[in-house]
C-alpha cells in the first residue's frame, strides 16, 4: 500500500497559491464534487479491470490571467492515468475553465492513491494606471485521488464433504454425483475482499436442473470485508451430465460468472431382484418391480439385494414399504452405515387377499420403486339396471328400486360379473327381510354355479310394496350383502262401484247380489262383503246369511276387470232374507292382493228392505188325536214378530151338524210371551201356535159316531196389527 505522506512531501516543495484564485471540481458517476486546492477526492472503483472516467475542472476566479506552461502530472498509483489534458501554455482569463480527463483502471481491490499536480503562472495585477503591473506569481493546482475498489470472490461448500472450494470468475462449481430426482445443495459465500463497498444488483442461474435458493432481497450492499450467503441446488431429472451458469451482476457493470457442472446418476446404490426361479434381475430407482403371479391367500417371496457403488460410506435410515399385499422380511438393522462395495439383502413377501393387480411402493434411502403383483383368483363386481340406467353397486351398497304405487311392482335386473382370472363360485342367492316379503327373486339361477372369467350371471329382482313409504331388505350373494330399498307410493284411488240386487225382498227368499267397478283397476283386488240387518222389532233374524254360510263373503276383481268374482266362481252371490221386517245391508271392503286397504272412508252400501206385513200361515197339522180331541198346530211367521188373534172355522162331515162353527181367540199375550223370549230370537218371525180342540156329541148311544169322526175340516187364519193372514184349511178325514 502506498503511503500518503510521501505524496504530501512532493507537494510541500512547491509554493502555495491563494485558494481563492482557482475553483476545482471533480465529476464522476454524473456527480460534481467541489475540492479545495490540495484537498482529497474519494473515488469509487467499478471493479477490478473496469475503467472509470474522472473529470477534473479548473476555473480561474482571479482578475488577471492564469497560464499553464507545463503538462499536468500524476504521482502515485499507476491505476490512474491522464487520458486528455489541455494544450501547453493554456491561458485562463477571469472565470474561464479548462478540464482534464482521468481514468481509473484498478488492477486489484487494494486502495489506490495518486496526486494530480498542474503548475501555473498568474499574471500580476496593475495597481496604478501609470504604474507597471505587479510581477507574475507561480502556483500549483494539486488534488489527492483516493480510490477504493470492491473485489469479489466466491466459494462454496457441498454438504457431502464440507470442504470449502473457491471459484474464480469463469471457473467451475462442480457438484458431486447426484441421484436422479434427489437434490444436492451447495452453500455459496460471496465475499467482498476489496477496499471499497459494492452492491449486488442481480443473480440468475441457467440450466433447468439448477436453482437458486435462499437469495436475499436484491440489490444487496456488501461492505469491504462483508459477505452474502445463498444456496445452489442441483436436482437432475434424468441420468447424464448437466451444465449451467451462475451470473452475478454488480453496480458499476461488473459481473461474476461461474460455470455449473453436475452429473446425474441413478443412485449411489445398485439393486438386484432375486426371484424364486431364474437369474437375478438388475433394478433402477423408479422402476416397477413385478412380482410373480400368485394365487389369492397364497404367498410368494422375492429378495432385494443392494450394494454401495459410491466412493464413500452411505448412511441408510431404513426401508419403507406400502401396500396391503406386501410385507418386508429379513431386514438388516438400521440405521445402517454401508461402506463402499458392501451389500445387504432383504425379502418382500407377496400375499394377495383378492384377485387383481395390487400395487405398492418400496423406499430404500432416497430411492423408490413401484411394486406390482398379479393375484390369481376371481373378482366379482355387481351392478343393477333400472329404468334410470345401469348402476354399479359394491357389497353393502344400496340397490334402489323405482318407486311404485302399492299393489303394483317394479323390477330391476341384477348382474354379477367375474373380472378376475379364475372361476367364481356362486353358492347362494337369497333375500332376507322382516315380515311379509316385498322383494322377490324372479327366475333365480340354479345354484351352486360358477361364473367363468370374463362372464356374468343375471337375474331379476322385483319390488311389490305392501304399504306406502320406504321398505328395505337384504340381498345375500355368498357372503356379500346388499341393501334393497324401495318406496311404495299411494295407489290410484278406487273407482266408484255399484251393487246389483233387489231393493226390496220378501221373507225366506234367496235373491242375488253383485258388485261392479265403474272403471277397471290396474291391479288385482281382494275384498269382502259383510251382511247385516236392521230389524224393526229390535231383534235381527239370524237366518239372514249368505248361501255360502256366514255373514262374510270374499270376492276378487282381477287386474283390469270391473266385476267381482265370488268363491263359487260366479259374478253373483245369493243371500237369505229371513222373516223379520227391516233392512238387509251389505257393506264392501277393498284391498290390494298384498293387503293394502283401499276401502273408501264413506263407502256406499247395499240395502234391501223387507217390509212389515200381515202374518203368513205356512202349515196346519192335527196332533195327539183322541175320539173327542186333538191339538191343532199352526206354523207361520210374522215379520213384525207380533200376533193379535187367531180364528178357527170348523166344517162337519155330511150328516153332522155343529152348534158353533167359528171361534176367535185373543193371542196377544201369548204372542208377546213368545216373541220376547230369548228362545224366539233364533227363529226370527217364525212361530208355532198349538191349540187344543175338545169335541162333545149330543148322541150318547153306544153306536153313536165319535165326535172326531164327525169333523170334516178346520180353517185357520191369524192376524196382527198389519192385517189378517191368508186362510189355511186342514182336512181331518
Amino acid at each position: 500500500m502506498r503511503l500518503l505522506p510521501v505524496l504530501f512531501l512532493f507537494g510541500s516543495t512547491l509554493l502555495p497559491v491563494a485558494q481563492a484564485q482557482v475553483l476545482i471540481r471533480v465529476l464522476q458517476d454524473n456527480v460534481v464534487i467541489p475540492v479545495a486546492n490540495g484537498g482529497t477526492v474519494p473515488v469509487t472503483g467499478r471493479g477490478v479491470g473496469l475503467a472509470k472516467p474522472v473529470t477534473v475542472s479548473i476555473t480561474y476566479t482571479g482578475a488577471t490571467s492564469l497560464a499553464f506552461p507545463q503538462s499536468p502530472t500524476l504521482l502515485g498509483s499507476p491505476d490512474f492515468t491522464i487520458t486528455s489534458a489541455p494544450p501547453l501554455n493554456a491561458v485562463l482569463g477571469p472565470n474561464q475553465s479548462l478540464s482534464l480527463q482521468l481514468s481509473f483502471l484498478p488492477t486489484s481491490g487494494e486502495q489506490s492513491v495518486a496526486a494530480l499536480d498542474y503548475n501555473f503562472i498568474e499574471a500580476g495585477a496593475q495597481t496604478q494606471p501609470d504604474a507597471p503591473p505587479a510581477p507574475s506569481r507561480p502556483g500549483l493546482v494539486s488534488i489527492i485521488l483516493n480510490a477504493l475498489t470492491p473485489q469479489f470472490s466466491l466459494n462454496y461448500v457441498l454438504a457431502l464433504d464440507n470442504n470449502a472450494v473457491g471459484v474464480p470468475p469463469g471457473g467451475v462449481l462442480q457438484f458431486t454425483d447426484t441421484p436422479v430426482s434427489s437434490p444436492t445443495l451447495a452453500n455459496v459465500v460471496l465475499a467482498n475482499l476489496g477496499s471499497g463497498p459494492g452492491r449486488l444488483l442481480a443473480a440468475s442461474v441457467s440450466g433447468e436442473d439448477f436453482d437458486l435458493i435462499g437469495l436475499p432481497l436484491l440489490p444487496a450492499a456488501l461492505a469491504s470485508g462483508g459477505n452474502l450467503q445463498f444456496q445452489l441446488r442441483y436436482r437432475p431429472s434424468q441420468p447424464g451430465n448437466d451444465e449451467g451458469t451462475l451470473t452475478l451482476s454488480f453496480e458499476g457493470g461488473a459481473t461474476y460468472n461461474v460455470n455449473l457442472r453436475g452429473r446425474a446418476i441413478s443412485s449411489f446404490l445398485s439393486y438386484e431382484l432375486i426371484l424364486p426361479e431364474g437369474p437375478p434381475q438388475s433394478l433402477l430407482p423408479n422402476q416397477v418391480i413385478s412380482l410373480p403371479p400368485t394365487r389369492v391367500s397364497e404367498s410368494t417371496t422375492v429378495f432385494i439385494r443392494f450394494r454401495n457403488v459410491s466412493a464413500f460410506t452411505l448412511a441408510l435410515n431404513g426401508v419403507a414399504l406400502s401396500g396391503a399385499a406386501f410385507q418386508l422380511s429379513d431386514l438388516p438393522l438400521f440405521p445402517l452405515n454401508l461402506a463402499p462395495g458392501q451389500q445387504r439383502t432383504f425379502a418382500i413377501i407377496f400375499t394377495p387377499a383378492q384377485a387383481g393387480r395390487p400395487t405398492g411402493r418400496l423406499q430404500i434411502g432416497n430411492d423408490s420403486f413401484d411394486l406390482e403383483g398379479q393375484a390369481i383368483g376371481p373378482i366379482l363386481t355387481y351392478s343393477y339396471r333400472s329404468p334410470a340406467g345401469e348402476s354399479n353397486v359394491p357389497p353393502l351398497g344400496e340397490v334402489v328400486f323405482p318407486q311404485v304405487p302399492v299393489g303394483q311392482s317394479s323390477p330391476v335386473q341384477f348382474t354379477i360379473r367375474n373380472t378376475g382370472t379364475a372361476p367364481a363360485p356362486i353358492v347362494s342367492a337369497s333375500i332376507v327381510s322382516n315380515g311379509r316379503p316385498v322383494f322377490t327373486l324372479q327366475d333365480p339361477p340354479a345354484l351352486p354355479t360358477a361364473i367363468e372369467p370374463g362372464s356374468s350371471l343375471t337375474f331379476n329382482l322385483r319390488f311389490q310394496p305392501l304399504a306406502t313409504g320406504i321398505t328395505s331388505a337384504s340381498l345375500r350373494i355368498n357372503t356379500d350383502a346388499f341393501v334393497l330399498s324401495g318406496n311404495g307410493t299411494q295407489p290410484e284411488p278406487l273407482p266408484s262401484y255399484t251393487f246389483q240386487g233387489p231393493s226390496s225382498v220378501q221373507p225366506f227368499q234367496q235373491p242375488t247380489i253383485g258388485l261392479t267397478l265403474a272403471a277397471p283397476y290396474p291391479v288385482a283386488l281382494a275384498g269382502t262383503l259383510t251382511l247385516s240387518s236392521e230389524s224393526e222389532s229390535f231383534v235381527s233374524d239370524p237366518s239372514v246369511l249368505f248361501v255360502t254360510g256366514g255373514t262374510v263373503a270374499s270376492f276378487s276383481i282381477p287386474a283390469g276387470a270391473t266385476r267381482a268374482v265370488f268363491s263359487n266362481g260366479a259374478n253373483e252371490l245369493r243371500f237369505q232374507t229371513g222373516s223379520v221386517a227391516g233392512a238387509i245391508i251389505v257393506a264392501p271392503s277393498f284391498a290390494t292382493a298384498s293387503g293394502f286397504d283401499l276401502t273408501p272412508e264413506n263407502r256406499p252400501t247395499f240395502r234391501a228392505a223387507l217390509p212389515a206385513s200381515a202374518p203368513v200361515l205356512l202349515n196346519l197339522s192335527a196332533d195327539s188325536r183322541t175320539v173327542n180331541s186333538f191339538i191343532l198346530r199352526a206354523v207361520g211367521y210374522s215379520t213384525t214378530r207380533s200376533l193379535s188373534s187367531i180364528t178357527l172355522s170348523f166344517t162337519g162331515r155330511p150328516g153332522f151338524n155343529f152348534n158353533t162353527t167359528e171361534f176367535t181367540a185373543d193371542i196377544t199375550s201369548n204372542s208377546f210371551l213368545w216373541f220376547s223370549s230369548p228362545a224366539s230370537a233364533t227363529f226370527g218371525g217364525q212361530f208355532v201356535a198349538q191349540i187344543p180342540i175338545f169335541l162333545a156329541s149330543s148322541d150318547n148311544a153306544p153306536t153313536a159316531t165319535p165326535p172326531i169322526q164327525a169333523l170334516g175340516s178346520v180353517t185357520v187364519k191369524i192376524s196382527n196389527a198389519r192385517g189378517e193372514s191368508q186362510t189355511l184349511t186342514l182336512a181331518l178325514q
